[in-house]
């Protein structure tokens, strides 16, 4: 007996000091990120029950996607329409897709109970701001979330804290970076984040805030947290095996042992095996690979799919690798199926790492190269952006550090959707998310 009553009396300090933790979203994405769900979820449910639109869009994906609880559509719908209302600019599109997964009794009753929530008061003592969260703790995706709460802390208007690195974002950057006098590259780096931190809200006040910028059309975005890559949106295999696991859209392609094929060739009818003979030319001539110890080529497992994408666009990929072989491509085409385009390849240790190559009828062209090698292998995500404006200028950054800068005008009609190759080794692609 007494043993139940010290029992009891665990559990109930345990719940007592749940209820009184003031959590901030960086650390509940960071245990979300770490996979450990069911912390996650009562942390995003705390901060999203005093009004928080990033943790009720959080809350809204962990109840679709069943992580931490069992997969509820009414709750995920209740949690992107509130995420919705409080601007939150993916939350619509989120309860959309699910609604059409719903009938219609399960959406009137989502309705209701968003119509009925309200959100909770807080304690006094969380008047009191908790302390942030150490930079070189924070993740890519999470030190984007705290310079966009940091710049709307400002007055600039970074949008949501989602760790999204969208045109808003980056807008807001170039205009404290102007406000500083500070280099206007527009990137999300741990040196601007703790000059943010830095930066009291009376310097910037003589300022007027950037004005509002029309909100950027979401072109492609998905996580496969549905579990599905056939649909919301539909990939099409091309080749290979693809599967969803709890990474997102996986792809292990081994390679054969050496002298069992001869590789990609110049005279393939496959734009995408040009594009890779192209890149070992330019490997080859720059004294990296000698031809004799190029790897053997893999069988290619390739996966598209089609969203109209604009001449200029913004993406960001969230990738994992886990072998030190092969190649990785990815990139937008023209035409109903992968044709001409731009292609990234990535090549685990080699130098270059990462190569922008531009295919067209023609042949392939290596516009521009990464100056040495990129390493992924580290059993992490990394975000790898990629941006193109209206006239050509086109950046690629991995993990806020931009790699590659090129220009090139030869594509100048929309693209038809985006495709990924696996030419050899272990892939996850946790993420793509596109705006133009």
């Amino acid at each position: 007996m007494i043993i139940k009553a010290s029992v009891l009396l665990l559990l109930l300090v345990g719940h007592i000091a749940l209820a009184s933790t003031d959590y901030r979203y960086p650390e509940a994405l960071q245990t979300y990120e770490r996979q450990e769900y069911h912390q996650a979820l009562q942390m995003f449910d705390r901060l999203a029950t005093s009004g928080n639109p990033e943790a009720q869009y959080m809350l809204g994906q962990m109840h679709e996607a069943g992580h931490g609880t069992l997969q509820d559509f009414v709750e995920a719908h209740k949690w992107y329409n509130l995420a919705a209302a409080r601007g939150h600019r993916r939350a619509a599109a989120a309860r959309d897709a699910v609604a059409a997964r719903m009938t219609a009794q399960q959406i009137s009753e989502a309705q209701q109970t968003a119509r009925a929530w309200q959100p909770e008061e807080a304690p006094s003592s969380q008047a009191i701001p908790p302390s942030r969260p150490d930079i070189e703790t924070l993740s890519g995706r999470q030190g984007v979330a705290e310079i966009q709460r940091e710049l709307n802390r400002l007055g600039y208007d970074a949008g949501p804290a989602d760790g999204v690195m969208g045109r808003r974002t980056r807008n807001a950057i170039h205009a404290y970076q102007a406000d500083m006098d500070m280099a206007q590259d527009g990137h999300a780096t741990s040196d601007l984040l703790r000059r943010l931190r830095q930066t009291e809200r009376v310097a910037v006040t003589a300022t007027a805030p950037p004005p509002p910028t029309a909100s950027p059309r979401i072109a492609l975005d998905d996580d496969f947290s549905d579990g599905d890559y056939r649909r919301n949106p539909a990939w099409t295999v091309l080749s290979g095996d693809f599967r969803i696991d709890r990474n997102g859209l996986r792809s292990v392609v081994e390679i054969p042992e050496e002298g069992a094929s001869t590789g990609p060739s110049l005279h393939s009818d496959r734009p995408e095996d040009i594009g890779l003979a192209m890149l070992k030319l330019f490997l080859e001539q720059r004294g990296n690979v000698r031809p004799e110890a190029a790897p053997a080529a893999a069988e290619t497992a390739r996966i598209f799919v089609s969203s109209p994408i604009r001449n200029a666009f913004e993406m960001e990929l969230e990738l994992a690798s886990r072998k030190r072989e092969g190649s990785l491509e990815m990139g937008v085409f023209q035409g109903s199926r992968p044709g001409s385009g731009y292609r990234l390849v990535y090549r685990p240790g080699a130098r270059p790492g990462l190569s922008l190559i531009r295919v067209t009828s023609d042949g392939s062209d290596v516009i521009a190269s990464s100056d040495g090698a990129i390493n992924l292998e580290d059993d992490s995500f990394h975000i790898l952006t990629w941006t193109r404006a209206e006239d050509g200028e086109m950046q690629i950054s991995v993990d806020g550090r931009r790699v590659i800068q090129a220009r090139d005008t030869r594509f100048r009609e929309r693209f038809q959707g985006f495709v990924l190759a696996n030419h050899g080794g272990d892939y996850s692609l946790g993420r793509i998310r596109v705006e133009d």
